[in-house]
């Protein structure tokens, strides 16, 4: 199987929202979903797109264009090929939230798109896996039924990821020091886990105060399978993940933790800024007010 590693067409740096220009971008693109997409797989980008295209060319031109800001806005700032980059970590994000969303088209077609960025087999399985934390079991099964009959005799990607600048595997980083020969919260575990959420965000949240208070095993053991995710894929994912996946909760104080998680582990405020307005193109843009009164202060700081 040849993958390919194509990106989508530029548009003009002046657009022409005429008629003609509008019905010219919107056949280009139906072709690049023709002969690219779907030569990975991801056939939505035929079948979906063509809603727009056939009844709403206006507003397709208008969708396209959204989405090159986030690859405009980087450039400026970034002297990295941006747009492989933000279409790899964008990934990072839909994979777990098309888990939770149980939309199993959108499993596969993250599965092959990654595939042709380079991730191993095992590097999805660490998506996989940090997705099961919020997804539980069934989301184990929607990705089974997704893509289980291929996993077997999976090719791994054709060469390195494209990732933004600084961004490293550091599995030593999630671990507090936990004592796993015994299944109790030991006091020792208590103060490591404390220790590492001061180390890095600065506190330990009060999600994490409750379950040490009422049921300290189920945490410590919650706590053992989230260090462990990460083994290949950079730490830097873990934090980018938890912004998409608290845009959708509107959790203002788990948004909160992962920006303060990612600021630690070196993700600039572009890239933290990239994850969180990028989620709120996906999961309907009044999500941003999660965003600013979450963290406003840390952006305007960092």
């Amino acid at each position: 199987m040849t993958l390919r590693t194509f990106n989508a067409p530029d548009i003009a740096e002046v657009p022409d929202f005429s008629p003609e220009a509008t019905q010219q971008f919107v056949e280009t693109r139906r072709t690049h979903g023709l002969n690219v997409d779907r030569g990975w797989g991801l056939m939505y980008q035929s079948t979906a797109d063509s809603i727009m295209f056939d009844h709403r060319p206006d507003y397709a031109r208008f969708f396209y264009e959204g989405l090159r800001a986030f690859r405009t806005r980087l450039e400026l700032t970034d002297t990295e090929t941006s747009n492989p980059v933000q279409l790899t970590i964008t990934s990072f994000q839909h994979l777990p939230m098309y888990i939770l969303y149980g939309w199993e088209t959108g499993i596969y077609n993250e599965f092959r798109h990654l595939q042709s960025r380079g991730l191993t087999r095992a590097q999805l399985m660490e998506l996989v896996m940090f997705a099961q934390l919020q997804a539980g079991i069934r989301g184990l099964q929607l990705v089974y039924n997704a893509v289980g009959r291929y996993l077997p005799d999976w090719q791994d990607g054709p060469g390195e990821v494209p990732l933004p600048t600084g961004w490293a595997a550091d599995p030593e980083a999630f671990k507090a020091g936990l004592d796993l020969s015994v299944r109790a919260l030991t006091d020792a575990d208590h103060a490591a886990i404390t220790r590492w959420f001061e180390r890095t965000i600065g506190y330990v949240p009060d999600s994490v105060k409750f379950a040490i208070a009422y049921q300290p095993e189920f945490y410590k053991w919650h706590r053992a399978r989230w260090e462990i995710i990460f083994q290949r894929l950079p730490k830097q994912t873990a934090p980018y993940i938890m912004l998409r996946q608290h845009m959708l909760t509107g959790n203002h104080a788990a948004l909160r933790e992962a920006v303060l998680l990612g600021k630690a582990w070196g993700i600039t405020r572009e890239w933290l800024v990239h994850g969180l307005v990028v989620s709120g193109y996906y999961t309907g843009f009044e999500a941003l007010n999660a965003a600013f009164e979450a963290v406003d202060d840390i952006l305007r700081d960092a």
